[in-house]
């Protein structure tokens, strides 16, 4: 298991998607990860300091199936709740979205081969399963055992392959049950239709030279500024200005801890992003972080002097 105490650091880390996440509401600055090749199963443990709003999609040959460890009823999966009896299915290739909110949290990624079958309803996008009673526990159980067992041994052995195989029963042992009709009491546009208008919109802020404004990005994902609002709240929990804010501080501290020239000031940064207000901004980057951006930025500079070579006279 590695420690990470930086939030950027960690997601970098993590493997089988490829992830857009932002950090919420850190509790205590510190992230885990452990991996672990089982065979053909790949398992992935992992814990996070505070909150967490993730979008991605699944770059693994075969379906992944995301599990929380704890606080499961705090995880949103594509705008729905999920409860200590539910998981979230994602085929490959298939987007989807999660978001926690307020807590620091534990949960795993079960990577399946590209031979298990899904059911029908899984096949085309991801979605929240509930599984047969006590088979989501017991996988849970089980994803805890084995991290525990293994995640510090040499890996290949006849004991990983062993537990691939337990695991991967375990998972099959959830997706037994065909998925429920939606939750009753959800309005609004269908998941398909909410799903659509996510994945336009993270395409429009991932290929923007600068972020957009949530007008802008309205716009650009052709669809009315209530209706962004609507669907950012049911699938993130928060509205799309929110939501650009958070990944404005990421992208800013990115570039303040890439090691810039020397001269380089927090000023020149912010500016060059079309942020005037540097107090209230690096007031938002300390709450979030837990430092100002001229800290990180320092930290940054002593990192590159301590890896350059001296210079010869």
């Amino acid at each position: 298991m590695t420690t990470f105490d930086d939030f950027d650091a960690w997601a970098d880390a993590i493997r089988g998607a490829n992830l857009q996440l932002t950090c919420d509401r850190v509790e205590t600055p510190a992230w885990t990860l452990g991996m672990l090749p089982l065979g053909d199963v790949a398992l992935q443990v992992a814990g996070e300091g505070g909150g967490n709003i993730c979008y991605g999609a699944n770059t693994h040959t075969g379906p992944i199936l995301f599990v929380p460890l704890t606080h499961a009823g705090e995880h949103l999966v594509n705008g729905i709740s999920l409860d200590e009896e539910s998981l979230l299915v994602i085929p490959r290739g298939a987007d989807f979205s999660i978001r926690v909110s307020r807590w620091a949290h534990a949960w795993c990624s079960v990577a399946l081969p590209a031979s298990v079958s899904l059911a029908a309803e899984h096949i085309f996008g991801s979605r929240r399963a509930t599984c047969p009673p006590g088979s989501v526990p017991a996988l849970r159980r089980l994803v805890h055992e084995v991290a525990a067992a293994l995640l510090d041994q040499p890996t290949g052995t006849l004991a990983h392959e062993a537990a691939g195989r337990d695991i991967l029963a375990a998972a099959a042992a959830c997706l037994a049950a065909p998925p429920p009709p939606p939750p009753r009491g959800v309005t609004g546009r269908p998941r398909l239709d909410r799903a659509a208008i996510i994945r336009r919109a993270m395409e429009a802020i991932d290929t923007a030279p600068t972020l957009p404004t949530a007008a802008e990005l309205a716009r650009q994902t052709e669809v009315h500024d209530r209706t962004l609002l609507r669907t950012f709240q049911e699938t993130f929990g928060i509205a799309p200005k929110q939501y650009l804010m958070l990944r404005q501080l990421h992208q800013l501290r990115r570039i303040l801890a890439a090691q810039p020239a020397d001269d380089t000031t927090v000023a020149d940064v912010l500016t060059r992003h079309g942020i005037w207000e540097f107090g209230r901004f690096s007031g938002r980057y300390r709450r979030h972080f837990g430092e100002l951006p001229s800290e990180t930025l320092a930290r940054a500079r002593a990192g590159r002097s301590r890896r350059s070579p001296p210079v010869r006279r």
